[in-house]
């Protein structure tokens, strides 16, 4: 019992670790997504433990069970959070699809994703538990059925995740001057500039001149193979129109990423290190801001206000994008969903399966 005690105390030890670790992480900078993992495992793991020492020490059961289901509502707060936001959002951009673009299938895999993540759950009763089975039919039956429900529940974690930490870095306001403000191009059309890199510019410019730093407007953007003049040149024109000095506006116009956007526009600054402000479109910010930390530099991410029904298919298309940039750590976590997959398949469902002639 005493060793048991000395055990739990120590995994409730680390987990509350891992939490003030990850609770330090999203204060200091809140674009780390792994933090928010760190501080819901580890503040599931010390509730879990203390709810066990309690019980050891004062043999008192509902203390237990309370603390326990408190413990697993944390652990499951991704999902109980991500789920539905994952789904909802799939559906919300499908359907603006269909109203708003052609009916192509490549604007209705959205929400094909939405209704098959909806009916999701309901495929639990397709499976036959009249009586035990143990065949090879069942049991590929129900390891791709496990398979596909961890995999889901994954991801609408990553999604939450990516969700909160969005929201985080956007309520935290920056307190420093600029030496730049660095406004990221979109692309251009028929020379000109579209209303949503308008938006980004104007942002830009309100940037600017609020600005403590007495900052210079850096205009970001190549020059596309259907354009006929670079987007930072167009951009530049753009907000000279709308009264910036002429001398406080330098145009980066070799870019084709939103990374070498970053990097080009940060060897034009007279001192590289300097803080700058970066402004994009609203739903681009947070992952404009994982690169700038990528890049190690000393910036804040602004957006500008974009239409209200482009919104969740944008936002779930930079949910991608970042799961992309990060294709190893997921890959990772798929391989080990697959291993768990067959340990269960293989070894735990025959165990749950009771010899012939047991009853």
């Amino acid at each position: 019992m005493e060793i048991l005690t000395v055990i739990t105390a120590v995994l409730g030890m680390i987990g509350a670790i891992a939490a003030v670790i990850g609770i330090k992480q999203i204060v200091q900078d809140p674009r780390r997504i792994a933090a928010y993992a760190y501080t819901v495992g580890g503040i599931g793991a010390a509730l879990m433990s203390a709810g066990l020492i309690l019980h050891l020490i004062l043999d008192e059961p509902l203390l237990l069970v309370i603390m326990f289901v408190t413990a697993v509502l944390v652990l499951l707060s991704g999902n109980l959070l991500g789920y539905p936001l994952l789904v909802g959002f799939l559906l919300w951009a499908g359907i603006t699809n269909l109203r708003r673009e052609s009916r192509s299938l490549a604007n209705m895999l959205s929400l094909l994703a939405g209704i098959g993540l909806l009916l999701l759950p309901t495929t639990l009763s397709f499976f036959d538990t009249s009586e035990p089975r143990n065949d090879l039919a069942y049991q590929l039956q129900y390891g791709i059925h496990l398979g596909l429900v961890l995999l889901v529940t994954y991801v609408a974690f990553c999604f939450a995740a990516f969700t909160v930490a969005s929201i985080a870095y956007r309520l935290r306001k920056n307190r420093r001057g600029s030496a730049a403000v660095i406004v990221l191009g979109a692309g251009l059309l028929n020379g000109n500039v579209p209303p949503l890199l308008a938006g980004r510019l104007k942002r830009g410019v309100t940037a600017q001149r609020k600005d403590i730093g007495d900052p210079i407007l850096i205009t970001s953007g190549g020059k596309g193979d259907d354009e006929p003049r670079s987007e930072g040149a167009a951009m530049r024109e753009y907000v000279i129109e709308q009264g910036v000095d002429p001398e406080r506006v330098i145009a980066e116009e070799q870019s084709t990423t939103t990374e070498e956007n970053l990097r080009f526009s940060q060897r034009l600054m007279s001192d590289p290190k300097a803080p700058v402000t970066v402004v994009t479109s609203s739903y681009h910010v947070f992952r404009a801001a994982l690169l700038t930390r990528a890049l190690g530099l000393r910036a804040h991410v602004v957006g500008a206000s974009t239409v209200w029904y482009y919104l969740p298919g944008a936002f779930i298309r930079e949910f991608i994008a970042v799961m992309r940039d990060h294709i190893r750590l997921h890959m990772l976590a798929v391989v080990g969903i697959i291993v768990l997959t067959i340990a269960f398949t293989s070894w735990i469902t025959p165990l749950a399966v009771p010899p012939e002639g047991a009853f």
